[in-house]
């Protein structure tokens, strides 16, 4: 199975054409007979969506009548399919339950020159696609008049045009729902379909009323924002509508913080469990989605998932290996999570004596991994040492750790630069730092409590002297 090279976005709204296939069939494997006037003794894609990527499934070449058949013993799994032309100029299909059909085009415009045969619901939905354009060009033209608006009356008036296309729109879909219920074109536009959330109207006396009623109303949107759609519709997967919906629900409704996150993941993962395929996909989703990502704590997003879903067995599409290799990267990451007690390390100092992490008095304390070597720890490590000199010791203090194990080419550099804060390192990694604080590059900070609880981890200089000055000024 090839990728495409080239990014297709399906764009539901401006006239991509769908053909839906859902009517009853006893026929066997899949048929799709393609003309394309226009398009002659050409190569032909049949490729369809996975989440947010495209993959191509079949290869035809056209007559010199624009002719071809795309055809398999075994039917498509049920999903929105692209048929695409060498140009990358692409119409979409819904392969549903009956994959027997015909259709041709006109490759100039692929949508208002769309004839098929052999399923009703097809010109319901080519229909549906020429209205859909009709709205967005008026749409677009109302947009534009509107920001060109001189006075309130011209607006309103605008607006209310607009809600009036809103209202059209969201009838053209409960229409559809309700003729053809259970089909993929019915999934696909509950799944666009957005929350109504209620005014909440909060009563006197209360204060801050406007702070009650959108928290209300944020709270409404978040536990309903999946009403619309079935998570357990295997379908889905091979649409951009899952995706984007989980992707939009984890980036953009829920707050960016572990404890608020991970509460939805449960509750979201545990809706597709009627679904083997839905399930694999969200949950691969969500733990590649944490393990990369930038924010400062979500390890412990990806921790939870690693552990609940893929290391207790659930996942039972992957191999022992990456089980492997996964089990040790939580056992890198879990020692040392936001809000869990900073493990102690004894490492030795300049003088040849023990320093203990955990015997430090002072209100923060940073942790710093370094190497005199290291390109990005030359240009940090100044920065860092001037801004220690900002606070007093009972403030701050820095329980730095040599990476490496060459004492004199450590002592020549601590010699010549001067800094002295609490230097060490442990030429025979007693210590085990490496494991504890998963050490695999420098530089890496971590910020500690006055209780060696952690409080960030492998911040940047600007985020570390903004998080000082938040906790102890200055």
């Amino acid at each position: 199975m090839k990728r495409i090279k080239t990014s297709l976005l399906l764009i539901f709204f401006i006239g991509i054409p769908f053909i839906l296939i859902s009517s009853p069939s006893e026929q066997q494997g899949y048929e799709i007979k393609v003309q394309i006037d226009g398009l002659k003794n050409s190569d032909l894609y049949l490729g369809f969506h996975y989440g947010d990527k495209q993959l191509i499934k079949d290869t035809i070449k056209l007559n010199e009548n624009g002719q071809g058949t795309f055809q398999g013993d075994e039917a498509l799994q049920q999903g929105i399919y692209l048929v695409i032309t060498p140009k990358k100029k692409y119409f979409e299909i819904l392969a549903g339950e009956d994959q027997h059909f015909s259709l041709e085009t006109n490759v100039n415009d692929f949508v208002n020159t769309m004839e098929f045969q052999g399923s009703e619901i097809n010109q319901a939905f080519n229909d549906y696609q020429k209205f859909m354009m009709k709205q967005n060009q008026q749409s677009a033209a109302l947009k534009k008049k509107l920001k060109a608006a001189k006075s309130n009356k011209a607006s309103s008036k605008l607006k209310e045009r607009l809600r009036e296309l809103d209202k059209q729109v969201k009838n053209k879909w409960n229409s559809i729902i309700s003729e053809y219920p259970n089909s993929l074109l019915a999934a696909i536009i509950k799944g666009m379909k957005n929350v109504e959330v209620p005014d909440f109207n909060i009563p006197e006396p209360f204060e801050n009323k406007d702070s009650l009623r959108w928290e209300k109303r944020y709270q409404f949107y978040k536990n309903h924002y999946f009403d619309h759609i079935d998570l357990s519709d295997s379908r889905l997967v091979r649409t951009p509508i899952l995706h984007r919906k989980i992707d939009h629900y984890f980036n953009n409704i829920l707050v960016q913080k572990p404890d608020s996150i991970i509460p939805q993941i449960d509750r979201i993962v545990g809706e597709t469990r009627g679904s083997d395929e839905t399930f694999q996909y969200v949950v691969r989703y969500l733990l590649n989605h944490y393990q990369q990502s930038d924010i400062m704590g979500m390890d412990k997003v990806f921790v939870h998932i690693a552990e609940k879903y893929y290391l207790s067995g659930k996942a039972e599409w992957v191999d022992s290996t990456t089980l492997s290799n996964l089990r040790d990267r939580v056992s890198k990451i879990k020692p040392n999570l936001i809000g869990k007690t900073a493990p102690e390390l004894k490492t030795i100092t300049t003088t040849g004596e023990y320093a203990s992490l955990h015997d430090v008095e002072s209100e923060y304390t940073l942790l710093y991994f370094w190497e005199p070597t290291c390109s990005h720890c030359k240009k940090l490590t100044p920065k860092i040492y001037d801004l220690y000199q900002d606070y007093s010791r009972d403030q701050l203090e820095v329980f730095a750790v040599y990476t490496q194990t060459d004492r004199q080419e450590w002592m020549k550099y601590l010699n010549n630069k001067g800094f002295d804060w609490i230097n060490t390192y442990d030429p025979k990694y007693i210590s085990n730092f490496r494991k504890k604080y998963d050490i695999y590059s420098t530089p890496t900070i971590y910020l500690l409590d006055e209780d060696k609880t952690i409080v960030a981890k492998r911040l940047g200089f600007e985020s570390l002297k903004k998080m000082l000055k938040q906790k102890i000024g200055n």
